[in-house]
């Protein structure tokens, strides 16, 4: 059978080439598909990769023991989804995350430093699950432009010092989970949130809960 000629390959190149840097990230591994240089991962299904039409929409891997770096995911063109949930990945978010994503979940890896502040980047985020590592540092006073960020975890990391400001910008999320960190100073800055469900257990926070926080159907 011929092979087609690469200028017929499905996949946009910018992704080809952001899916091949996180495969040498992750420390190249046994992907069925997957590969350094080249490739086709729309035409030839890359397994854990969703594509809509030529560009690479969602990359999901939970619990397939990688470990590895995530490197840089800043090129994906037109990414939604990253989830990496319960691997063994180590080193830090990277600063370029792609603005498009709208689901980031990192959860239960070994993942540490502190969450850039590019953050505020991500316009589109709807939900981002980064609990279980080893992040520590104060939580970048980035939240202010994900006004459609509905579900937050943060829990069982090294995180400390105030929650910021902008996170009373978040005037979307439901779910806040920040449990067994070292978080300290006010829950002010939560009151206004639409919050159903909200777990600050095992921190260092101070002073009164704000009564509007009382009200809350999930809190521990």
């Amino acid at each position: 059978v011929a092979l087609l000629p690469r200028a017929l390959a499905l996949t946009d190149a910018a992704d080809v080439s952001a899916i091949n840097g996180l495969y040498v990230a992750l420390g190249s591994p046994a992907l069925p598909g997957w590969t350094a240089n080249g490739g086709d991962p729309c035409g030839e299904k890359w397994q854990g990769v969703v594509c809509i039409g030529s560009n690479i929409d969602a990359i999901n891997f939970i619990a397939a023991t990688m470990g590895g770096q995530l490197g840089s995911l800043g090129n994906f063109t037109a990414i939604t989804t990253i989830n990496l949930s319960n691997n063994k990945i180590t080193g830090t978010i990277p600063d370029d995350l792609p603005v498009t994503l709208r689901n980031l979940f990192l959860s239960d890896n070994q993942l540490t430093g502190s969450i850039p502040m590019s953050l505020s980047k991500l316009n589109s985020l709807t939900a981002m699950s980064l609990n279980d590592n080893h992040l520590d540092g104060q939580l970048p006073d980035a939240f202010g432009s994900l006004v459609g960020l509905i579900n937050l975890d943060i829990s069982s990391n090294n995180f400390s010092g105030p929650l910021p400001t902008s996170l009373g910008n978040l005037s979307s999320l439901v779910t806040l989970r920040m449990q067994d960190n070292q978080l300290s100073g006010t829950l002010d800055v939560l009151q206004g949130l639409p919050l159903g469900d909200l777990n600050i257990e095992n921190n260092l926070f101070s002073g009164p809960i704000p009564p509007k926080l009382l009200n809350i159907p999930n809190l521990k």
